[in-house]
């Protein structure tokens, strides 16, 4: 009898499966390689002090606020920045609207120009900057005769907001995040996931010139990067107008399907499967830059080092991972790690790039100073995914054919152990505290904890995501994550295809809270666009703004420990391009992404 071997296959219209037994093992599918509620209740705003946290001083302060001016008259100049200052028992809160440098900076703030919103927050007596806050803020629009609200309105304003009302939500929601689905009909879905909690909304629907196979995001969130296989072509999005800004030719009959943004986000890299190419893409000018050379044919999986400079190449008909110079699109060396080299990921703790050999029995370790393997971990054949946890220190080997986990630490490059998941597991996402193991064989996941692979300890429990298991329907079987972290770190959006669902997840839970539907579509993949303000340095929370028409506006913050509530007014200048306020409806504010 033949040797239990692996060998490339497709399966169903779009999915690129690695390999397939030669003798009565399960397909190996889905080559995976790396690639709802609000953040807190409003509830009790007016509420005493939280323990916990550091207390601002006893005696109450006289509340400080910079009155708003009024708009630029026609031909004034009209500023750059705007700034707002809160100060109320001992807390200082700094709110500045700042023209982004670069985007249109002689409109100022004004119609049409881009800005980055920011709140410093502060402790008025020392000036130490206070960190490690999640605050919460709406933009909404005021009429011109509208007094400002006050305390108690402006505490109205934002639990009204937090409801999750359609009927009363701000024109832009400075704390929340987009479900992004890649669907196969042809389709991308825009959905909030957070409107009145178990309402969704399906905010726009993007259609595509074929089927999308894998997606990535631009590092500021302005730009998504879909592969269109079927069209041998590259889609480029842009995720504030939610509409396609180009489509990029791979050439006359190339299939391009997993794609890899590197570092810096300039270049986007796609797989050109069963060739020896690989296809680079010029994020910036948005055109092809070219194709690389990689040795040979087959699926393929990048990775590339933190600082960009090196790109490993695999390719499963061969046996060797090619190391590519991004800069020169140049083959720099020729690896050898094994029978059908597939998934390939970085570890920022060993500074080693590692390769699982799907047939080769084996995860080999490379030096990219030597451009040589320096380490082989044992594993057993049919490791279809490879992924590093969020510390760069513990990867998950996820083996389809054996339905098992072997978790490697690159601290010693060396197996902790290898546990059993759900059946036929083909990828893994994770959390901060968690490993997430999908199985194309099971309507569950497995829960890996995080905090016990320093004890050794892999105790992995199974979670119900769904009615049916992926294999039901197999030609939504791909390669693009079917699991997203949610911003909070503690739960997790998952995709079922055979279900047309998505199933929100919390951390700890034995099932599902809730589901969202993906309006009869089968979702493929699925990602998050998250738009909620960012700490960018200490005490500082910040994002980028789109400031779309002129006109006066009300800014509403809640901090919730130490506890802040107050509305800020601004006003927003005419566009110099002529663009005039729309009385009621000054000012609409949507973000950037930017994280």
């Amino acid at each position: 009898m033949r040797k239990n071997t692996f060998s490339p296959v497709k399966c169903g219209r779009r999915s690129a499966t690695f390999s397939r037994p030669v003798a009565g093992t399960a397909l190996l599918r889905a080559f995976a390689l790396s690639l709802c509620a609000c953040a807190s209740a409003l509830a009790q705003i007016a509420g005493p002090q939280p323990s916990g946290t550091r207390q601002p001083p006893a005696a109450p302060q006289v509340e400080k606020t910079v009155a708003a001016k009024p708009a630029a008259a026609a031909g004034a100049a009209v500023p750059t920045s705007i700034t707002r200052r809160y100060v109320k028992e001992g807390i200082a809160v700094d709110f500045s609207l700042t023209a982004m440098p670069g985007e249109k900076v002689t409109r100022g703030i004004a119609a049409g120009a881009d800005a980055i919103a920011s709140f410093s927050v502060t402790d008025k007596t020392t000036g130490q900057p206070i960190t490690g806050l999640h605050p919460n803020a709406w933009f909404s629009s005021m009429s011109t005769a509208q007094a400002a609200p006050s305390e108690a309105e402006c505490k109205d304003k934002i639990r009204t907001f937090m409801g999750g009302l359609l009927s009363a939500r701000a024109e832009i929601d400075l704390n929340s995040y987009l479900l992004m689905t890649l669907n196969h009909d042809n389709t991308i879905s825009f959905i909030n996931p957070q409107v009145a909690f178990q309402i969704t909304k399906l905010e726009n629907l993007i259609l595509l010139p074929g089927r999308g196979a894998d997606w990535a995001l631009s590092p500021d969130k302005s730009s998504l990067y879909v592969s269109i296989p079927d069209r041998s072509a590259l889609v480029v999005i842009d995720t504030l107008t939610r509409k396609i800004v180009e489509t990029v030719s791979t050439g006359a009959g190339t299939t391009p399907r997993r794609v890899a943004l590197s570092p810096d986000g300039r270049s986007l890299w796609a797989s050109l499967d069963d060739s020896p190419r690989v296809a680079v893409m010029d994020t910036e000018g948005r055109r092809l830059r070219g194709t690389v050379e990689v040795g040979h044919g087959g699926l393929h999986s990048v990775a590339f080092t933190p600082d960009g400079k090196l790109a490993y190449v695999s390719s499963s008909d061969g046996e060797t991972v090619a190391a590519i110079d991004p800069d020169s699109l140049r083959k720099l060396a020729d690896i050898r790690v094994g029978a059908t080299p597939g998934p390939v990921a970085y570890s920022a703790k060993s500074r080693h790039v590692y390769v699982a050999a799907v047939n080769g029995e084996r995860v080999s370790v490379i030096d990219p100073a030597k451009q040589s393997v320096v380490a082989s971990i044992p594993v057993k054949r049919g490791t279809v995914a490879l992924r590093f946890d969020p510390s760069g220190r513990y990867a998950f080997a996820v083996n389809q054919k054996e339905s098992t986990v072997t978790v490697i630490d690159a601290a010693t490059n060396t197996s902790l152990g290898t546990t059993s998941v759900v059946a036929s597991p083909d990828q893994v996402v994770f959390t901060d505290a968690f490993g997430y193991v999908r199985g194309v064989g099971s309507e569950k996941f497995s829960l890996i904890g995080l905090k016990e692979l320093a004890a050794g300890k892999l105790v992995p429990v199974d979670v119900q995501a769904g009615q049916r298991p992926p294999k039901e329907s197999p030609d939504d079987l791909g390669v693009a994550d079917m699991i997203a972290a949610t911003p909070d770190g503690n739960s997790a959006m998952i995709a079922n295809a055979p279900d047309a669902m998505i199933y929100y997840y919390v951390q700890g839970m034995m099932a599902p809270m809730g589901t969202i539907s993906n309006y009869k579509r089968r979702p493929n993949a699925v990602m998050l666009l998250d738009r909620s303000l960012k700490e960018v340095r200490p005490g500082v929370y910040s994002t980028p703004v789109k400031l779309r028409n002129s006109g006066r506006y009300n800014v509403s913050l809640l901090i919730d420990q130490p506890r802040v509530v107050h509305c800020f007014d601004i006003e927003v200048a005419a566009s110099p391009d002529g663009e005039t306020a729309r009385p009621g409806t000054a000012l609409a504010v949507e973000a950037q992404f930017k994280g």
